[in-house]
């Protein structure tokens, strides 16, 4: 049975082993964070969780400026396109990420005080947050090269290491000592800092250099365009988390966050698959080969349906299971957050078509155009129903987005004189339709 399994395993192609272990690594990474999640609910208070909360919120929306995600679409696009030259590229890109950072916090030194005001984190916290940024770039650009070329060894080896010692050290820190919050966010920077600073040599050593204006202009122009479609994405997740925290309490914000890590468990499978599957996607375009992309995003999109409504049923007792009453009243989060990670996955299945053409313009209009959304909705509703509303408009808000993508992604195919469509849409509708009236 095994040699049998064995031997199917290896006749699959790069693409397929590739997109399986990423999706094992990405299971890793996030699993035994979720396994540890109980433990750390207990040793935390909801305040200290809601601290650590906010604090990664604002890294994910600072990064957008500081990095301007050059690990992004553009990237993927430079591999694409530029196959001869994409060392250079990554140093480069590289060099002008670490810049910013470093523009960008030398700008927030000098403004300390409004900074610390609107973020409700201490100076010190701050300087980890830019820290945390600074370290991300080197790692996330060689993984965006390593994945674009199906190769995963190493990448799952690192995930692997990290995944078992953030949560080891993490515990033995937040133990000994007062500062609870901060001993947990420091251990996640402090191994971020030794990733980054290696693969930031390797790179530098690869590629040769730091700087080159042509390429530093190709990537601000192409990105600083994208910007707010970048932070639009960002503010979908991250805002509700920083909205309850400003009109709620840190404490609601920790009972909020614990039940949407919940219901996020899904995207333990399909960030893998994504990050794999964007390739494969340009591939297919460039190629022309729109049955198979057709047929394989069908098949995947059904799978993720089927698994959504599963978890939906699934995942409430084991969070009443695994967690202290204080958080019982957050259950209510996990059904409607669990069917929006279907909807994130949907929507950048068309935005991979909008940055194949490089249609920034139409990513950004319909990126921001969802974020306003967002924020409206949650201001409204969270005053009114309290922190479970941000849940539902979080649901909503994603599907908007699908629904901005998909017709941005038909103005951009039109525009190339495509008529062939690239996706099954009526199927997709089906299986969207479905999944919504099965939660």
């Amino acid at each position: 049975m095994i040699k049998m399994l064995l031997e199917k395993y290896r006749k699959f192609p790069p693409a397929v082993k590739a997109s399986f272990w990423f999706t094992v690594s990405n299971v890793m990474l996030r699993g035994i964070s979720f396994i540890t999640l109980p433990l750390f609910s207990r040793i935390l208070t909801t305040s200290e969780y809601g601290v650590v909360s906010v604090f990664t919120s604002w890294e994910t929306l600072l990064s957008i400026f500081c990095t301007l995600t050059l690990w992004g679409g553009v990237f993927n696009l430079v591999l694409v396109k530029y196959p001869k030259e994409r060392d250079k590229y990554l140093a480069a890109f590289q060099g002008l990420a670490t810049t910013l950072t470093i523009v960008f916090f030398t700008i927030t030194v000098i403004f300390i005080r409004p900074f610390h005001k609107l973020t409700t984190l201490s100076p010190f916290l701050i300087v980890c947050l830019y820290l945390g940024i600074i370290a991300q770039t080197p790692y996330n650009l060689w993984q965006g090269k390593q994945r674009f070329d199906y190769k995963y060894k190493l990448i799952v080896f690192i995930t692997v290491i990290i995944s078992v010692l953030n949560p080891i050290i993490g515990y033995i820190a937040v133990t000994h000592t007062e500062y609870k919050a901060e001993a947990r966010i420091v251990v996640g920077v402090v191994l971020n800092l030794i990733v980054g600073i290696l693969f930031f040599i390797i790179n530098l050593e690869k590629g040769k250099l730091f700087f080159e204006k042509r390429i530093w202009n190709y990537a601000i122009k192409f990105n600083v365009v994208l910007v707010p479609h970048y932070l639009s994405m960002q503010i979908l997740s991250h805002s509700d988390r920083i909205m309850i925290t400003n009109m709620c309490s840190t404490s609601d914000t920790g009972i909020y966050s614990v039940a949407y890590s919940f219901a996020m468990l899904l995207t333990l499978i399909t960030n893998g698959i994504n990050a794999s599957f964007t390739p494969f996607i340009y591939k297919c375009i460039k190629d022309e080969r729109y049955d198979k992309l057709r047929k394989s995003t069908t098949v995947l999109l059904l799978g993720i349906a089927v698994m959504t409504v599963a978890m939906v049923c699934v995942i409430p007792d084991v969070f009443r299971l695994m967690l202290p009453e204080s958080y019982y009243p957050a259950i209510w989060v996990i059904p409607p957050v669990a069917a929006a990670v279907y909807f994130m996955f949907l929507y950048p299945l068309f935005g991979s078509v909008e940055f194949y053409y490089e249609a920034k313009k139409y990513v950004t209009t319909a990126s921001v155009f969802g974020a306003i959304i967002n924020v409206f909705l949650n201001y409204v509703f969270i005053k009114l129903f309290g922190f479970i509303a941000a849940a539902y408009t979080t649901l909503f808000c994603y599907i908007c987005f699908s629904v901005f993508h998909y017709f941005a992604m038909k103005i951009v195919l039109k525009k190339h004189n495509m008529s062939t469509s690239i996706y099954e849409i009526k199927t997709i509708l089906v299986i969207s339709l479905i999944l919504l009236i099965g939660i």
